[in-house]
Parts: C-alpha cells; structure tokens; sequence
C-alpha cells in the first residue's frame, strides 16, 4: 500500500505545469450536492408543509436554520478545524454531509427535520472554503483561477439542474427522495474523493475566531458586507416560498421548470458580469444592478400570470442577482487586500446570513400578506441596500 501512495505521489509531481487535475471535478461535484441541498427547500416546500402538517412559513425555517447556521458557522468551524489536515476534515465534511441529508430524508418529524437541517448547514460550511483551497492546489499557479470557476461551477449548475431535479422528484415521488438524491451525490464525492484522495498538506498557521472576524471592525468593510447581507434578505424573502408563489399564480403543480428559468439567469450572468467588471468600476456597476433588480422585483408579482411570462422573469430576476456577485467581489478586494480570504469569507457568511433573514422575514410575513406581496416585502431591504451603496459611493467621490 505505501509503495502504490509513493508511486502515485511521483506521477502527480511529473505532470505538465499546464494540466488541470481531473480530481477537481470531484470537489465540483461535491460543491453541487451542496447547492443542490441549499435550495431544494424551496422546492419542495408545499410538498412538506402538506405531508407534515406544518404551514409554509415554517417550513420555510428549514431554509433559514440551513442558511443561518452556515453563515454563522463557516468563521467559527473554520478555526475549530484549523488544526486537523484539511484533506481529511473536506472528505469527512462531504461524508458527513450525506448522513445529515439521509437523516432529513428519514426524520419522523419536523422537529428532528429541522435539526438534521442544522447539521447538514455545519457540514456545508465546512466543505465549501476547503473545496475552493483544494482546488486551487490541485492546479498549477497559471490556472488556479480557471480551477476556482470549476469548483464553483457546482454551485451554479445546482441552481439550474439540481434542485429544479430535486423539485420534480419531490413533486411526483415525495420530498423525503429529494434529500436521498442529495445524500447520494455528497456520498458519491466523498467516497471518490476517499478512493481517488487528494494532497496531503500540513495544517495552515490557524487563525483564532477574533482574528477572522476582526475586519468587521472596519467602518469601511462594513459598508460593503452590509448591503449584500441586505439584498440577499430582499431576494430570498421571496424565492424561499416561490414555490406556493408559482402554484397559486399559474395555477399549476410542477415548478420545476421555472426554478430552472431561475438558475439559468444565474449561470449567464456569471460570464456578463466578468466581462462587465473588467471595463466598468464595480461600484457603479452594484448600483446599476442593483436598480434592475429593484425594478424586476416590483413586476415579478404583475407580470408571472403565465408560463412565458413566468420564464422570462424569472430568468431576468436570477439574472439580475446574479450580477452583483462579482462587482461586490471586486469592492471587497479593492478596499481590504490584505485581509483578502477573511474577508470573501465574511462574505459568502454575509450571503448565507441574508438567505436565512429572507426566509425568517418571508415566514412571517405570510401571517399578514399574501403571498404575491413577498417580492414587494422584499423591496424594502433591497432600496435600503441601494441607499448604503449609493451613500458609499458619494463619500468615494468627495475624498
């Protein structure tokens, strides 16, 4: 057995400088059984709030534990595991990531489907930092970036495929398959991750929870985490529950299809906004955006009365969000480089934090509103968001 690692290790040391480790594909596909888990919820949300007797608002607390222990958990379980050799906490974190979903899809109640929830958003939050490291180690320094858009790419095909498939099962099998097929694909990614392994490195200088949190202490980075905590909280006030959304609009059962319109905005967005953020200042493009989304929001409610409509605005809708990933990406390294990783984890934990307000915030909203006034509900953050920005912007251009 030692002499096979030892043979395997020289292979790997003698390929190209140029080849991209096919083993990356792998943290992909983990990265896809992760998205895939973080909105099928909503999904499959009338499907569990029927066969558990619970109301759609509090189902829709399974997004906001999932999404609230992930942004909180991701700074804090990252300096836990700091110490252990990160190859072996990312394996084990897909492994474990399987068995919380097997357990959602074999809980016997809501309470216990809630709290398998709140595992598998630990799990998560320790997969994700660690796939994109292990990514980029398993590409030589020319195309570490081409390596990070790989793994991320699990993400946005999961917008688009995985949970528009994790829907239609849920829809015509029952929701507890939904989450089997996502505790068979992170099964898969750690079982082949497990049998193909990955780099074994030493543990990185470990930073404390004070020393990852510290940049919000900045007035300036705070400006800048602030307003995505806040359109996040816009847009998912609404997608956590459009599921009841699309039913009681079109008047149909299978909205699978449009959840799939919805990721599809996403995954074009991503090329447009690239391009976009190489030419224009990303500050001006945040507000731009972020008035189209605005916009789309306010019309969402008016104009999904068929299917056509529905599809176009939701591909419009997912890419307008979408868009503002990489612009605020840009402003977070142009104001803080030298807290580059801290502070990109403060914000996909910012990302995670808004996921979970918008459920919480949409949940109890459907105690008073409709549920076609949720986009407009979600409006509020989302102006307030612009004016942070706009604000931000204005002090720029007076220094």
């Amino acid at each position: 057995m030692i002499p096979t690692k030892k043979m395997h290790a020289s292979v790997v040391e003698q390929e190209p400088p140029t080849r991209m480790n096919p083993r990356i594909l792998l943290l992909a596909l983990g990265m896809f059984a992760l998205g895939t888990d973080a909105f099928i919820v909503a999904g499959v949300l009338p499907v569990i709030a029927q066969d558990t007797g619970v109301s759609e608002g509090l189902v829709g607390q399974l997004i906001t534990v999932f999404s609230l222990t992930y942004g909180l958990g991701a700074p804090v379980l990252a300096a836990l595991s700091g110490r252990w050799a990160p190859n072996r906490v990312l394996i084990g974190a897909s492994g474990l990531l399987c068995l919380a979903n097997l357990a959602s899809a074999l809980a016997p109640s809501f309470p216990i489907l809630l709290l398998t929830r709140i595992l598998a958003g630990c799990f998560a939050a320790t997969y994700t930092p660690l796939a994109f490291a292990a990514g980029m180690s398993l590409a030589p320094p020319a195309r570490r970036g081409q390596a990070l858009a790989l793994v991320v790419s699990g993400l946005n095909i999961a917008t688009v495929l995985g949970a528009p498939l994790g829907t239609w099962i849920g829809e015509r099998l029952g929701w507890r398959l939904s989450f089997a097929m996502v505790a068979l694909l992170a099964g898969i990614a750690s079982l082949c991750l497990l049998l193909c392994g990955l780099p074994r490195s030493a543990p990185p200088s470990p930073l404390s929870l004070q020393e990852r949190l510290r940049p919000i202490a900045q007035p300036r980075v705070m400006l800048v985490l602030l307003p995505a905590l806040l359109w996040n909280i816009g847009v998912y006030s609404m997608y956590a529950y459009v599921a009841p959304f699309i039913q009681q609009q079109l008047q149909i059962r299978d909205v699978s299809l449009l959840l799939a319109c919805f990721g599809l905005g996403i995954v074009c967005a991503n090329r447009l906004s690239s391009l976009l953020a190489d030419r224009f200042n990303p500050q001006r493009l945040i507000i731009v955006f972020l008035a189209m989304l605005i916009v789309l929001q306010l019309l969402l409610p008016l104009v999904v009365t068929t299917f056509v409509g529905g599809a176009i605005m939701f591909i419009l809708w997912g890419m307008s969000f979408a868009l503002l990933f990489i612009p605020q990406q840009q402003r977070l390294l142009n104001i803080a480089p030298e807290h580059a990783n801290v502070i990109l984890a403060l914000n996909n934990s910012a990302l995670y934090l808004g996921i979970a307000g918008g459920a919480a915030v949409g949940g109890l909203a459907l105690r008073a509103f409709a549920i076609t006034q949720l986009a407009w509900i979600g409006i509020v953050p989302l102006l307030t968001a612009l004016l942070i920005v706009a604000f931000y912007q204005r002090r720029l251009s007076t220094c």
